[in-house]
């Protein structure tokens, strides 16, 4: 079984070609879904952040809230650091034993979305691993557009990630999705079949 890593910088498009591989017949597993199953309240990763972390805000129903959390983590590297040391050991955890069941089925190809693929080295567990990227300004306006927030916030949200630059020289292949629909749609079909016949 082929194992892709699939990731993005913030806003870039990754979410689209995700959709496209599931279209294509090829199961995705999303590293943000499983996050947020595992963080449900009293769930595993609840249970660690919620007993490790100081303030984490909750919600009245003792959920996390994750707007706020969003804001503590985009605004405090050494939090965003703590969060993510603890998290993704547990994350990346869920994500092996859910390979191991679509290896079990007999799956050829399986896709991994994953925002921090590189940043939390999740690519170690790829075969090959595909960047969605766009280009910087355009990153910008679509994140303050999606996010509602300003251009001083979507800036900074960005920089908390790796430069899109240094992941397309990690990643062993790129879709550029800065242009229509229909073009990223011609640059997935045509890797799609590079990755079939590999």
């Amino acid at each position: 079984m082929q194992v892709i890593g699939l990731t993005g910088g913030i806003a870039s498009g990754k979410s689209i070609v995700s959709k496209l591989f599931l279209e294509a017949g090829v199961p995705v597993i999303d590293a943000d879904f499983v996050y947020k199953q595992l963080s449900k309240p009293y769930e595993v990763l609840y249970n660690e952040i919620t007993l490790k972390l100081e303030d984490v805000p909750l919600n009245p129903d003792k959920s996390i809230d994750w707007h706020k959390l969003g804001e503590i983590v985009f605004n405090d590297p050494e939090f965003r650091e703590k969060l993510n040391d603890l998290t993704h050991p547990i994350v990346i955890s869920e994500i092996e034993d859910m390979l191991a069941k679509y290896r079990d089925e007999g799956e050829k190809l399986v896709v991994i979305s994953v925002p921090l693929l590189f940043e939390a080295n999740v690519d170690r567990i790829c075969d090959k691993t595909v960047l969605v990227y766009i280009n910087r300004e355009l990153q910008v306006s679509r994140l303050m557009q999606r996010d509602q927030i300003d251009r001083d916030f979507a800036m900074k949200k960005i920089d908390s990630q790796m430069s899109l630059e240094d992941k397309l020289e990690r990643a062993d292949y790129a879709i550029d999705n800065s242009g229509t629909l229909q073009e990223t749609k011609a640059a997935f079909e045509s890797l799609l079949t590079t990755l079939r016949s590999e």
